[in-house]
């Protein structure tokens, strides 16, 4: 049985799947019973495609803290859901809790010190959490901003590290209400963390 395509034609739509970054195993599912016939809807205009809401792409690098800063973190990759349950904010499934090691709740902690701990224990979240929840402050959990004396907390995201070679230091993200909205800023490593400076952590 003869085709309808040519070869060159299959060739051409096999470097423009790989351009935009089609998987092998990617490029098996779409060609499964009824996928391609979707996608001739969404053409025909009977379909249309939409996101899903509050779906985040960790392989595109979060926001720079400021000019001159570098992305030292290493590199992630995939796609990770972030959602609000009650007062509970929770990435794929798993709840992101506020993390105190016990120097904080004591007084204070030498940021490099506490990144030493924060990455042995584990559970660190990504600054792209916090450049989502600036763009969807609604996320924003209501114990996430203020404490219990009805201070500012600032929430760190210690996944993402960053250095400013200039003056040879490093700094990490933090998010804060203020305003009606999600406020993200930066701190250098060499402060000290205290109890109102707590670390956005997953849930094991």
């Amino acid at each position: 049985m003869s085709s309808l395509y040519t070869i060159d034609q299959m060739k051409w739509f096999s470097d423009r799947l790989e351009e935009d970054g089609y998987t092998a195993e990617q490029f098996n599912l779409l060609g499964q019973s009824g996928r391609l016939r979707e996608m001739l809807c969404v053409l025909r205009g009977t379909h249309e495609i939409r996101p899903i809401d509050h779906m985040i792409n960790l392989s595109i690098p979060c926001k720079l803290p400021f000019t001159g800063a570098e992305h030292v973190s290493s590199a992630k990759s995939g796609i990770v859901r972030l959602e609000r349950h009650g007062d509970d904010l929770c990435l794929d499934g798993k709840k992101i809790n506020l993390f105190l090691s016990d120097g904080q709740k004591g007084g204070f902690i030498v940021g490099h010190e506490l990144r030493k701990e924060l990455e042995a224990k584990d559970g660190n979240v990504s600054a792209k959490v916090l450049d989502h929840t600036v763009e969807h402050p609604e996320l924003w959990p209501e114990s996430w901003k203020k404490d219990d004396q009805g201070r500012t907390i600032y929430i760190f995201f210690w996944d993402d590290i960053f250095h400013l070679p200039v003056r040879d230091r490093l700094y990490v993200r933090y998010g804060c209400w203020g305003g009606g909205r999600v406020v993200s800023h930066y701190r250098w490593l060499g402060h000290g963390w205290n109890v109102r400076s707590p670390a956005a952590s997953l849930a094991s």
